[in-house]
């Protein structure tokens, strides 16, 4: 190794990643540290200069005030003068040098001007004022007071800024004559940058920074860049916190800002101001000072700190890099014994676990053995030869490990691994089963059938593995032997028995299917019958409930481990349970209650208990009697209608005859005597008596007669408008408004005089019904969706039945009116019947009255449930 290496190793060893991050993280904390102190401290350095800054512009802007104001009182001296001046050159000019004394730097000239502003007079005599002063005097004469004002032009030159001439204050003052008149005017011109230039030197001297000078209008009239000079104050601030401050506020203060010193730079800097009086004007001094300046003597202690801080982080570093040499190297040199005496420790430790590694395979139950990189069996354990009869005496140091299991010279899988040449396994061992091992690294198995091995058959598992050196080299191969002879006679066995399994699995597979055929059979066969069948243990508890020929009602699982007197019509709890114990006693009676349905319907249900022979469960069965009972009731009240027919009949016939008899004789008797007045009232009262009686008795008779309908094709809009024809006195006495409504409607197979004795009933119904002015509305259409029934709807506005009185309606003889039969809706629902039709009646009280009358179109009946949706 170099010398290079050897120092770079050493360096990378010593300076370790993990301490160089943990120096810097320290490092980066402690310039944090120091900037956020240093931050703070420039915070306070700046507020407490500004906060001086202040008094000093205060003290300045007051000292500035007292001049201005001495120099008003001076002016004021000349307006003593007489305004003749009858007085010698030398006296004058002695008393200028008096008034002017201690000002000779700063004064320009003094000018006496006569009323029409004409110059008589000017001091000193070899300077002429190079303004033009006639503007000034203009506002003195028109004002007549003290006068104050700044000249500054427009472009100031920068010889005269250097100069510092070009900026003027003029003073001027009034001069009257003894009679008040205006006499002319002194007007004194200073150097205004001569009168300030003393302050800005101390604010220079003192390093103050920049003095500004302000007037009433915010312009600057003081300012070391001429170019500014003229503009307003609040143009230097650009973007800044001065832009903001009402300077002509009167109160001074202090604050930062980014300041101008040209059109592309810009200075933060410290800004402090207060105002002056200056005459009767109000100015403002400013003093700026560089933000820079204001805490560079923090600055300084904070590089110098800075500085001090990078030493002593420099010599904690170099002094640390020289302790953890030294003990690197010290470090490294225990490092050195230690691992020498490891080394010596591991090869005693190898040596040990060799003979112990040896031992153990010598010993091992396991058939095994271990041949080198040369193909030398180096290791034969007893076990290897009680399997094969080949000793270790006779195998070591050999190559014969080929001998006890194949007659002619060939590779083993030990051997193919020592050369490497795994894609011989398959050559060798391809129908051996031969495939890598899952557990092992490098190694393959395989299973192989020996004829005679060891005086016997046996089947051998075979696991060979590499051994590597510590450079990952295979010196040495071991391969296992397993007798696995009863294993295959196991697994044999088992395919055999699991064979016998699968035929068996086939067999109940092929029952089970045969089982649930027959169930589901025997299922539809109970869910195809009329009755409900339930299936309840002896508490009572429902298990099973077929679902019967009506679909869409409670499933089954509603019912199942519920208590079947749960779901039992109220009232009729005591009877069901009083049956249920007599079934539980052995007593099998059949009894009916009634149910209500879903739709409200009543339902008769007839119940019959049976036992579930060699169990303690129960059958309930639950037929719906509904029609049969409705069959018995129609029977009952048919042969009642029958015997009241035959006996209505035989007395109709009997009153019949005297009826025409009495109705002859009055209308004979009335063309005789010609009555008048109440007697051919009466008259009339007795002929409309006979007419009532005699309808009675036809409708009776109509009613109890047997008629066989003489049916023909014909269509019902014409028998429907010959019945609205009969009934037009009726209609047209209340002003009925009459609405039809004909679909296109097939001809219909009816008996057309009888139809029309129907509607012509139904219509007159709803005539009397009706109010005056009410509506009647007819429709004819299909009555569902096949077309095979007809439906006529005859619907009026009027008073409506009761609701009491609709079951009764179509009973015979039933009417709420004086003078009714009670005869016509029984005789509409008799000759509907005949047609294999249907009526349903459909009425509110006060809300009027919808009749349906359905009729076949064919020779099916047309007889279906109909709602009050349908």
């Amino acid at each position: 190794m170099t010398l290079f290496s050897r120092l770079s190793n050493l360096f990378f060893r010593v300076i370790d990643v993990r301490i160089w991050l943990s120096s810097a993280a320290v490092i980066i904390l402690i310039l944090l540290l120091v900037l956020t102190v240093n931050y703070a401290r420039e915070k306070d350095m700046a507020e407490l200069f500004s906060q001086q800054q202040l008094a000093n512009v205060k003290n300045t802007a007051t000292r500035l005030s007292e001049v201005f104001s001495q120099v008003e009182k001076n002016v004021a001296l000349f307006s003593r003068f007489d305004s003749q001046l009858k007085k010698t050159p030398e006296e004058i000019d002695s008393y200028y040098k008096i008034l002017s004394s201690g000002w000779e730097n700063a004064l320009n000239s003094i000018v006496l001007l006569d009323a029409t502003g004409k110059i008589k007079v000017f001091y000193p005599r070899e300077n002429l004022p190079r303004i033009n002063l006639l503007n000034h005097f203009k506002i003195i004469k028109k004002e007549r007071k003290q006068y104050l004002s700044v000249v500054v032009p427009g472009k100031l030159r920068v010889a005269d800024f250097k100069q510092k001439t070009g900026r003027y204050l003029i003073i001027g003052c009034p001069l009257q004559h003894q009679s008040g008149e205006f006499g002319g005017a002194w007007i004194v011109i200073f150097s205004l940058a001569v009168v300030v230039n003393k302050y800005e030197e101390q604010a220079r001297y003192n390093e103050m920074g920049e003095v500004w000078l302000i007037d009433e209008n915010q312009q600057i009239i003081i300012h070391d860049n001429p170019a500014f000079i003229g503009e307003n104050i609040k143009s230097l601030f650009k973007n800044g916190k001065g832009a903001q401050i009402d300077f002509s506020a009167g109160q001074g203060g202090y604050f930062e800002a980014m300041v101008r010193q040209n059109d592309t730079k810009q200075q933060r800097s410290v800004i402090a101001f207060y105002p002056l009086q200056a005459g009767y004007k109000r100015w403002i001094l400013f003093v700026a000072t560089p933000y820079s300046q204001v805490i560079s003597p923090v600055r300084k202690t904070f590089v110098y700190t800075l500085f001090g801080s990078f030493l002593l982080i420099l010599v904690v570093i170099i002094a640390s890099i020289s302790f953890a040499y030294k003990e690197g190297k010290r470090l490294r040199i225990k490092e050195g014994v230690k691992r020498l005496k490891e080394r010596e420790d591991w090869q005693e430790k190898l040596l040990r676990e060799k003979k112990i590694m040896e031992g153990i395979i010598e010993g091992s139950p396991i058939p095994s053995f271990v041949i080198n990189n040369e193909h030398k069996v180096i290791l034969w354990n007893r076990a290897c030869t009680e399997l094969t009869g080949y000793s270790a005496e006779d195998m070591l140091g050999t190559d014969n490990q080929y001998k006890p299991f194949y007659s002619t010279p060939r590779p083993i899988i030990a051997d193919l691994i020592i050369d490497n040449k795994r894609e011989d396994l398959s050559k060798y061992y391809g129908t051996k089963e031969i495939k890598k091992a899952d557990n092992v690294l490098g190694a393959y198995e395989a299973t192989d059938y020996f004829q005679n091995l060891g005086g016997r058959s046996r089947f051998l598992y075979f696991l060979a593995a590499p051994i590597y050196d510590e450079k990952g080299e295979i010196v040495a191969a071991i391969e296992t032997l397993q007798d696995i002879t009863r294993e295959k006679e196991m697994t044999r066995s088992l395919n055999e028995y699991a064979e016998t399994l699968q035929n068996e699995l086939v067999e109940n597979i092929e029952l089970r299917r045969q089982i649930e055929e027959l169930y589901n059979y025997l299922q539809s066969i109970i869910n195809s019958l009329p009755d409900k069948i339930y299936e309840i243990d002896e508490n009572g508890i429902i298990n099973y409930m077929s679902s019967g020929l009506k679909k869409g009602g409670t499933q089954t699982l509603d019912f199942k481990g519920k208590y079947f007197i749960d779901f039992v019509t109220p009232g009729y709890e005591e009877i069901v349970l009083s049956k249920w114990q007599d079934a539980k006693k052995g007593i099998y009676d059949s009894y009916e209650i009634e149910a209500t349905g879903k739709d409200g319907r009543k339902h008769n249900l007839l119940i019959t208990t049976s036992p579930v022979t060699g169990t303690s469960h129960f059958i309930l069965v639950q037929r719906d009697i509904t029609e049969f009972k409705n069959l018995e009731k129609e029977l009952y009240e048919s042969q009642k209608l029958s015997a009241l027919g035959q006996l209505s009949a035989g007395i109709a016939h009997e009153i019949r005859n005297p009826l025409s008899s009495i109705k002859m004789s009055l209308q004979i008797l009335a063309k005789r005597m010609n009555p008048e007045g109440n007697d051919l009232k009466r008259f009339r009262i007795a002929e409309k008596e006979v007419d009532h009686l005699e309808m009675l008795v036809n409708n009776i008779l109509a009613f109890a007669k047997p008629v066989e309908p003489k049916k023909s094709p014909i269509a019902l809009s014409k028998i429907l408008e010959q019945a609205i024809a009969l009934s037009e006195k009726g209609i047209t006495d209340k002003k009925i408004e009459i609405q039809t409504e004909y679909n296109d409607i097939p001809l219909v197979t009816v008996d057309a005089h009888m139809m029309a004795d129907a509607f012509l009933n139904i219509i007159r119904n709803a005539v009397e019904a009706s109010k005056e002015h009410g509506k009647i509305k007819i429709s004819l259409r299909y009555a569902y969706e096949n077309h095979q029934s007809v439906v006529v709807e005859i619907k009026d506005d009027g008073n409506g039945i009761d609701e009491e009185d609709m079951p009764h309606i179509f009973n015979p003889f039933f009417t709420r009116k004086n003078y009714g039969t009670g005869l016509g809706l029984s005789l509409v629902k008799k000759i509907v019947d005949i047609h294999q039709g249907m009526i349903n009646i459909f009425s509110k009280k006060n809300e009027g009255t919808k009749v349906l009358i359905i009729l076949p179109l064919g020779t099916e009946s047309a007889r279906s449930p109909i709602t009050n949706n349908d």
